[in-house]
């Protein structure tokens, strides 16, 4: 549910700043088109997290699996949704360096992303 309501409130944001288009028909647009993405990534970022630390605590996955694991699903997610919110977001707010999105925005977001997670998971949680 707080996916869907992050949507609308994602849809509600583009109806203002397209005020020829019909707002009921952009914010439902745009909100369905948003929902899974934002569902996915509080799913990974926040619920999965939870799981493979219990999984460490456990002794199901060793350490090192786990925080490759952990960074690579997140930097996955992280791309993925970032990559259609800044063509989203920049397209609808018009903000040039946003959209149209491309391969500087797709490397940085996986790549950084990853290695920031990964280096963050091995080095933060002594």
């Amino acid at each position: 549910m707080l996916g869907l309501a992050l949507a609308l409130l994602f849809g509600a944001l583009m109806a203002s700043r397209n005020p020829d288009d019909p707002a009921s028909v952009v914010v439902v647009v745009a909100a369905f088109t948003t929902w899974p993405v934002v569902a996915v990534a509080l799913q990974v970022l926040w619920f999965d997290r939870a799981a493979t630390g219990r999984d460490i605590a456990q002794g199901e996955l060793g350490v090192e699996h786990a925080w490759f694991q952990e960074a690579a699903a997140t930097a996955f997610a992280t791309m993925i949704g970032g990559l259609l919110f800044l063509e989203g977001v920049g397209d609808a707010l018009n903000v040039s360096w946003m959209a149209p999105v491309g391969l500087a925005h797709a490397l940085v977001l996986g790549l950084g992303t990853f290695a920031g997670s990964y280096l963050w998971l091995r080095f933060g949680r002594r």
